[in-house]
């Protein structure tokens, strides 16, 4: 037989019988399975919790919906017709596996868990929190495995159906004409993992820390900068508040990642302005860091999931040792964000 033919053959029956399925009450199957059981009604009754004018009525009722006695006097009590023998093993089959199904779902235990998570993460997020998320992972979780994964065409979607697990998105804190990037979908669940500033990183042996110089707004114009642009076009935050004084810098270089650019810088005059929690993770001797010269946005780093896996326990362990990892980054002055939706 044509295997499309086949597939259809197959839905078709499982329309079929969710359509039949909605004129029965489980509460009748239950009591069948018990009477089945029991192979009688007082004794069904008791298991039931119910008085025996009560199983009776059901009875009735089941003998209505199947067109069929079920359970008829014997010599030694009640019998089985065929019918209620052929339904007998099938349902009790089909209400165990019902009860598996709702039942309470084990407690979670990391040390013995075993399954992969799927995270959206930009490159400075995975510069600043991997290598430790990783070492807490492979500590107190060593069979849950770690993805990074690339932005799908629908961030919401994608959370949704559980493709990916978590999202990490910056957002601007200070009010702007324009955004990071993303819009992100409001029925999504976030919660701020830390808050961050800018800085402008150079070579230990730049120019600038030859001579002294202050990084003035004048010198900052002039020098070459690289970007960090993981489209490699478009201008960066720092490139439209330039524009809105009437200013300019050379972007002599775009980067795809955070990474490749501290290297970069590191070796050649470029400057690259980046967030400040960078900082803990580049060496003295290999970069210097200075107060940018014009007021910059700060940024938050926010974790987003939809919230039907909001009380999944695997879930909330994840976000949970998120949060203490990402603990550690030095905050802003003004503080830590509160705790929020977990």
């Amino acid at each position: 037989m044509n295997l499309m033919i086949k597939f259809h053959i197959y839905m078709s029956s499982i329309h079929e019988s969710g359509r039949s399925l909605r004129h029965i009450d489980v509460n009748l199957l239950v009591a069948l399975d018990l009477l089945t059981r029991e192979r009688s009604v007082t004794r069904a009754a008791e298991q039931a919790g119910v008085t025996q004018s009560a199983m009776s009525h059901t009875l009735r009722r089941l003998r209505e919906l199947f067109d069929d006695p079920l359970l008829v006097r014997g010599r030694g009590g009640m019998v089985l017709t065929p019918r209620a023998e052929a339904l007998a093993v099938p349902l009790r089959g089909g209400l165990t596996s019902l009860a598996r199904a709702v039942a309470q779902p084990d407690p979670f235990d990391p040390r013995n868990a075993r399954r992969a998570f799927r995270i959206v993460s930009p490159d400075l997020f995975d510069v600043l929190v991997l290598p430790d998320l990783l070492r807490r992972v492979g500590a107190e979780a060593p069979g849950i495995d770690l993805a990074v994964v690339p932005m799908p065409s629908s961030l919401s979607d994608g959370l949704e159906t559980g493709e990916i697990d978590l999202a990490i998105h910056p957002v601007l804190l200070d009010p702007q004409p324009f955004e990071l990037g993303t819009t992100v979908d409001p029925h999504l669940k976030a919660r701020t993992l830390f808050r961050d500033s800018l800085r402008c990183f150079v070579r230990h042996d730049h120019a600038l820390q030859q001579e002294g110089r202050k990084l003035s707004l004048r010198v900052y114009t002039k020098l070459r900068h690289i970007l960090v642009s993981p489209s490699g076009r478009g201008s960066g935050v720092v490139d439209r508040l330039l524009e809105a004084r009437g200013l300019e810098r050379r972007i002599a270089l775009r980067v795809p990642s955070f990474s490749a650019a501290l290297a970069i810088v590191a070796e050649s005059d470029l400057v690259l302005t980046a967030p400040a929690s960078l900082e803990q993770h580049v060496s003295a001797s290999a970069l210097s860091s200075h107060a940018p010269p014009l007021p910059l946005p700060k940024h938050a780093v926010t974790m987003l999931w939809h919230p039907r896996f909001t009380e999944d326990a695997p879930h909330r362990w994840l976000r949970d040792l998120l949060v203490e990892v990402t603990g550690v980054i030095p905050a802003l002055p003004s503080s830590r964000p509160p705790a929020g939706a977990r």
